[in-house]
C-alpha cells in the first residue's frame, strides 16, 4: 500500500477515524477579531470565540498559513507520499501557499507533494480527503490517485444554508445594509459552489428549516449513482438540523455512507453559529 499522508489546511475537519488512518494533519489558518488573533488549531475552543465574535463590533478576517508553514508540514511528514487539500482557491490564498510550501519541501527533501485546490471547503475538504484513503486502500499508485481525485473534485456539489447572515457582514463578504434587510424579511439563501470554486445562490426560502429542506431537494435535482457517493455534514454548533439532514436524506436518497462533523474555526467564522454544510 501507498505510504501517504494527508495534509490539510484548518478548513478541512477531518474525523478521528480519517485522521488517524491517513495520518491526518492539518496547518492552522488565523483567525483574527479587529487585531486580536487566534489559531484555528485543536485547542481553539469555537464557543468562545464565537461567543468573541458577537460581542465584538470589530470585523472579523482570516490568514492563511505561510508557504514555510506549508513546507515545515511537508519536510517533517513520516511518509514518502504527501497528499495536500487546501480551501478554493478562489476564496483563499491558501492554495497558493501550499503550492510555494510543495516546491520547498521537494527542494530540500525527497518528499513527493501534490497540492488538491478543494474549489471547496470544510465538508468539502473531508469528502476529498476520504476519496484520497479510499483510492489508496484500493492500491492505485500516486499518479492513479491524483488524477481519479481530481476528476472527483470537478464532480463534487457543496452547498450550505446559514441561520445568520450577521458573520458575512462582520468578514466583509456581503455589505451590512443586505445583511440587515435579508435578516428582516427572513430570507435564506441554498449557496453552494459554482463549479469553479465560487460561491452563488442556488435558490432561496422563507426561514432556515424551510431552506434546510430545499437544499436537500437539491441534492436529487443535481446528482445521480448516489448509492456510490459519501454525503459529509458540518454544523456549526447546530447538531439538531444536521441530524435532521442526515434523516431526511436517508429517507429520499441511498448514499453509501453519511459522516456528520462539527466546523472548525475558519469554517465557523464564515458559516456562522447554525450554518449547515454538505458535499457529496
Amino acid at each position: 500500500m501507498l505510504d501517504y499522508q494527508i495534509i490539510a489546511d484548518s478548513s478541512c475537519e477531518m474525523s478521528d477515524d480519517l485522521r488517524e488512518a491517513a495520518r491526518g494533519k492539518n496547518v492552522p489558518l488565523i483567525l483574527r477579531i479587529g487585531e486580536k488573533e487566534f489559531i484555528d488549531d485543536e485547542n481553539l475552543d469555537i464557543a468562545d470565540y464565537l461567543r468573541q465574535v458577537d460581542e465584538s463590533k470589530e470585523r472579523i478576517t482570516s490568514a492563511c498559513p505561510s508557504p514555510d508553514a506549508f513546507a515545515q508540514a511537508f519536510k517533517n511528514s513520516e511518509a514518502e507520499n504527501v497528499f495536500s487539500i487546501t480551501l478554493s482557491s478562489r476564496l483563499s490564498g491558501s492554495y497558493s501557499s501550499a503550492v510555494m510550501g510543495a516546491q520547498i519541501a521537494e527542494e530540500e527533501s525527497d518528499k513527493k507533494v501534490h497540492i488538491f485546490d478543494s474549489k471547496s471547503a470544510s465538508a468539502g475538504e473531508m469528502l476529498i480527503a476520504i476519496k484520497i484513503r479510499e483510492f489508496v486502500e484500493k492500491g492505485l499508485d500516486r499518479a492513479e490517485i491524483i488524477e481519479k481525485v481530481e476528476n472527483f473534485i470537478k464532480e463534487m456539489k457543496t452547498h450550505f444554508v446559514l441561520e445568520t447572515t450577521d458573520y458575512l457582514v462582520k468578514n466583509g463578504r456581503i455589505p451590512s445594509l443586505l445583511g440587515k434587510a435579508v435578516t428582516l424579511l427572513n430570507i435564506k439563501f441554498v449557496l453552494g459552489d459554482d463549479g469553479d470554486g465560487k460561491i452563488k445562490i442556488f435558490s432561496k426560502a422563507k426561514g432556515f428549516n424551510a431552506a434546510i429542506k430545499r437544499m436537500i431537494e437539491v441534492i436529487g435535482e443535481q446528482s445521480k449513482n448516489l448509492h456510490e457517493r459519501t454525503l459529509v455534514i458540518t454544523h456549526c454548533e447546530n447538531e439538531a438540523a444536521a441530524q435532521y439532514v442526515a434523516k431526511a436524506v436517508k429517507e429520499l436518497y441511498n448514499f453509501k455512507e453519511i459522516i456528520i462533523s462539527k466546523t472548525s474555526g475558519l469554517s465557523s467564522m464564515y458559516a456562522g453559529r447554525g450554518g449547515v454544510i454538505l458535499a457529496f
